[in-house]
């Protein structure tokens, strides 16, 4: 009897899984995240996190005006280094089936979950990234300042204009990065947002290189349109405050790699249940660092081996270390739609 093991090989299945992954995510094809080979070196290896140096600009004291005093003399001055820290995280998920469901059903429910598995990745990658992105936002909120932070949002039950997206409130948050703006290229918002930019006649629509396919732009930045996007309630349930993102392109690391010890898809069959019918089980497992440059990972409240969503999310886990603001190329917007 040809099984599900049979069917499914390993190897060839996490080709087609890894390729469906980055046809079907919209924060991937927008050009954020870079594959950082230094960070795969890492998770072949073991340790929970990795430590990413950096070295610092050097500082911006005045040069010294020459003289003919042969007393005088330049003292050399150094460079610094600094920390950035990843963290590794793994996740797995199972999927199984009765071998009578198949029998009676007349397809098998297990070829539709492997041929769903792809699929369901990319939805927990957008989750993890926007918990990752939440976790950032609340940090330099609660530690900088708000200095990636345009704030007009608000929670007084009455949504008036100012707090709406605008061309003005999207150049307010461009403009926390100063003069260095012209590093971000892609928003990510929430359908809600696009569609009022949408109502204001805003958005452009530009072909991609082969005339194909026409992604919306806004202000020269390419749009990205998820409901995955943050959306946050206060006290006032009718306020809901959504958060947008300014990103610049390779503003976040993503590489993967095998566990060491169990491989990426596993095929198990459990014979004795079902009464001796017998259940099959696919197991998918992702080993993975999705980082923030410049904003390190400080492990400072995480229950497990691996941070969850919650705790991504949370800015006690997370502090910048990249000592200007214009070198971390994300931009938060918060408005009331």
């Amino acid at each position: 009897m040809t099984r599900l093991s049979d069917v499914i090989q390993p190897e060839v299945f996490m080709n087609y899984m890894d390729t469906y992954t980055k046809e079907n995510s919209a924060f991937f094809e927008s050009g954020v995240f870079r594959s950082d080979p230094n960070l795969a070196s890492f998770l072949s290896g073991g340790g929970r996190t990795v430590n990413i140096p950096f070295w610092k600009d050097l500082p911006g004291d005045d040069s010294e005006p020459g003289d003919d005093d042969p007393n005088s003399v330049l003292i050399p001055k150094k460079i610094t280094a600094g920390k950035d820290v990843g963290v590794r995280q793994v996740r797995s998920q199972s999927r199984q089936s009765s071998s009578l469901t198949a029998d009676l059903a007349g397809a098998d429910p297990m070829q539709a979950i492997a041929r769903r598995v792809g699929k369901y990745w990319v939805r927990e990658f957008d989750k993890i990234a926007w918990a990752t992105a939440y976790g950032v936002y609340l940090d330099n909120v609660a530690n900088d300042g708000g200095d990636m932070v345009s704030d007009i949002g608000g929670d007084d039950g009455t949504v008036i204009a100012s707090e709406l997206i605008s061309a003005e409130a999207i150049l307010d948050a461009k403009q926390t990065m100063g003069d260095a703006a012209e590093d971000l290229k892609v928003i990510v918002m929430h359908s809600v947002v696009y569609t009022r930019l949408q109502k204001q006649n805003l958005i452009d629509f530009i072909p991609d290189a082969r005339g194909e396919v026409r992604f919306p732009t806004y202000l020269g930045y390419r749009v990205v349109i998820t409901d995955r996007a943050k959306t946050i309630v206060g006290a006032n349930p009718a306020d809901v405050e959504y958060l947008t993102l300014l990103l610049g392109e390779n503003a976040f690391a993503f590489t993967e790699a095998p566990l060491a010890t169990s491989p990426m898809i596993e095929v198990d069959r459990k014979p004795e249940q079902g009464n001796g019918v017998g259940v099959d089980i696919l197991y998918s497992r992702r080993q993975f660092i999705m980082h923030p440059y410049g904003i390190k990972w400080t492990d400072a409240s995480v229950g497990g081996e691996f941070p969850t969503n919650a705790e991504l999310g949370l800015a006690v886990n997370w502090d910048r270390v990249y000592p200007e603001r214009k070198q971390i190329p994300i931009a938060f917007l918060v408005t009331n739609g």
